[in-house]
């Protein structure tokens, strides 16, 4: 196979996955409005207009995180924080994402950096077994910029197959679509010309992406 198809399919198994939830409820709904019954209708309403939100906020993260974008130009970092914060609205994972860490006279990144913050976010949120807070910082001086995502919470886990993907020891034709996420963001980071780390605690993932101007 193809090497970048297999992670195209990869990829794409994730999106599906994340999505087949909400359209589900959609279509739960739709069978809802089948039935008699005013507070039955109000009620299949409220589950298609939830799940339609989380659906649109869920394609519009991913098409971030996935999708082409520009070449060139920085990205809104005010729209980096909307985008997430929307993605996680109404679950289990709350965002700490502070308005002065989206202020771009402090810190600027450009599209492809934002597509790799969006990558390392999905990978923190995906240790919050039971749900937590994802905190994202970002900072910049003369010399460097660096990106930190923490994720938080009562149980938390790290894979060593993620740490090896991140790592760049897991080949390309033994990746599963567990492993597809860190696989992109080590490439992503590569292509940057940022490095990738992490440090892990007790109740607390966090990675960090470092990378010298």
């Amino acid at each position: 196979m193809i090497p970048q198809l297999k992670l195209a399919e990869l990829l794409c198994t994730r999106l599906c996955h994340d999505l087949a939830g909400p359209v589900g409820a959609m279509a739960n709904g739709a069978e809802f409005m089948q039935e008699e019954g005013v507070k039955m209708h109000e009620q299949a309403m409220d589950l298609i207009s939830t799940s339609a939100a989380q659906a649109i906020a869920r394609l519009q993260f991913y098409r971030r995180a996935y999708g082409r974008i520009n070449e060139n130009g920085e990205a809104s970092i005010e729209e980096l924080k909307k985008a997430t914060s929307d993605f996680f609205a109404g679950g289990k994972v709350t965002v700490d994402w502070p308005d002065v860490h989206t202020d771009s006279s402090g810190v600027s990144i450009s599209y492809k950096m934002g597509r790799l913050v969006f990558n390392l976010i999905i990978i923190a949120a995906a240790t919050l077994l039971r749900g937590g807070t994802i905190a994202v910082r970002l900072s910049a001086n003369d010399a460097t910029k660096s990106i930190h995502i923490q994720a938080a919470g009562k149980m938390v886990k790290w894979d060593k197959e993620i740490e090896d993907s991140l790592s760049g020891l897991v080949a390309l034709e033994a990746l599963t679509p567990k492993l597809a996420q860190a696989y992109m963001s080590r490439l992503l980071a590569e292509e940057l010309n940022t490095s990738l780390s992490w440090q892990v605690a007790e109740e607390s993932i966090t990675l960090v992406a470092y990378r010298k101007l």
